[in-house]
């Protein structure tokens, strides 16, 4: 599997970036929190917006009750 995949929509000026960049950037923006819209630098559609929106679902941190969950007993 490659390790680079292309940021743009355009043949005439291709773009290509590595996917351990766009891991660490996408990593490193769910970690404090923004947005995806506001953390992805690579035009909707392209393979590194992709790569982008997977990795940064994936980094968010999951989310915990705000109260106990307490078990039912029998």
């Amino acid at each position: 599997m490659s390790q680079l995949v292309f940021a743009s929509n355009n043949p005439a000026i291709p773009m290509i970036v590595s996917k351990a960049a766009i891991e660490k950037q996408a990593t490193e923006a769910a970690g404090k929190g923004q947005s995806i819209n506001d953390a992805c630098p690579y035009p909707f559609g392209t393979a590194a917006a992709d790569h982008f929106k997977a990795v940064y679902l994936l980094a968010l941190p999951t989310a915990r009750p705000t109260t106990p969950i307490e078990c039912a007993t029998t």
